[in-house]
């Protein structure tokens, strides 16, 4: 089932993810699962997937999940739009609106406890042809208590395959 905000369209479903790297990465998550509904932050072993580092980030999950701050975020993120977002909140990172919708499609990952992917155009004005497409997945030392994001992020000029694009495109 999709939804949307103004800025985002997100879904439930993962057969529906387009990037390549976004698709093993949820792979990645799923078989570190090990029959639990998320694995927890220490079952996430960044050595084993060398390739996707680039794209991948850890979200912090605050206040119950109506905030949340970047702990990590991949050099393909910086290496795209410029900015460099490691230990900033939410609307630290993003533009108000872009940031309130990231807000509101990460709580429902961990209310229901499930993974999610976006996508939409990038939120740097004058870059819009840029397309983005990111996945957020839950990580609980419980198994019920939501206090992490796993995820990842790619970037695309419009019309063409999942790419390396530059800050410069």
């Amino acid at each position: 089932m999709s939804f949307g905000t103004t800025l985002i369209a997100a879904d439930w479903d993962m057969e529906k993810l387009a990037a390549p790297p976004l698709r093993e990465l949820h792979g990645y998550w799923d078989q570190r699962r090990d029959g639990r509904s998320m694995p927890a932050r220490a079952d996430i072993d960044i050595a084993l997937i060398p390739t996707l580092l680039q794209y991948v980030f850890l979200v912090d999950v605050l206040d119950g999940g109506r905030d949340f701050r970047f702990r990590l975020v991949g050099t393909h993120f910086r290496d795209v739009t410029g900015q460099e977002v490691t230990g900033q909140h939410v609307a630290e990172a993003f533009p108000e609106q872009f940031g309130a919708e990231v807000r509101q499609i990460w709580s429902r990952v961990v209310e229901e406890r499930r993974p999610v992917f976006g996508r939409g155009n990038l939120w740097i004005p004058g870059r819009e042809h840029v397309k983005w497409e990111g996945i957020a997945m839950p990580l609980a030392e419980d198994d019920r208590t939501v206090n992490m994001l796993f995820g990842g992020v790619c970037f695309q000029l419009a019309g063409r395959a999942w790419q390396a694009v530059s800050n410069k495109q």
